[in-house]
């Protein structure tokens, strides 16, 4: 079973996509702020990160970069969810942290599922043994 960080301001979206992540044979870790986030990722070592980009904005995106360098040790798939309709630049925001995907949370759990079950096998794939 895979964990999944689920770092989600968002009460109720946050427990609709823990519980459907759940029906779907995920083990979830949830977290509402960023901070506990990072504190989860490095004690929970997760295999995947879905962050709410509204809460990288809050913060900043150079903040959010320096702490999850300093939180993870090891490179973790992320995925961003955005509720705002224009995401170019916040995709190119990204881009330029060479993090994850960026998605918006009306493409509904089914498309986010597809993403993850993507992000798991191209990390599995890019895993190497020494």
């Amino acid at each position: 079973m895979k964990n999944i960080l689920i770092v989600e301001c968002d009460h109720k979206f946050r427990r609709l996509l823990c519980q459907f992540l759940r029906d779907n044979n995920f083990h979830v870790i949830e977290a509402n702020n960023i901070f506990m986030g990072s504190y989860l990722a490095n004690e929970q070592y997760p295999d995947l990160i879905i962050y709410s980009l509204e809460i990288i904005e809050e913060i900043g995106y150079q903040t959010f970069q320096n702490m999850h360098e300093n939180s993870t040790p090891f490179q973790i798939p992320l995925i961003f969810l955005t509720k705002n309709t224009e995401i170019s630049y916040s995709l190119k925001k990204i881009s330029q942290m060479g993090a994850g995907i960026l998605l918006k949370k009306t493409v509904g759990f089914n498309r986010i599922l597809e993403v993850i079950q993507i992000q798991l096998d191209k990390s599995v794939e890019d895993f190497h043994f020494p």
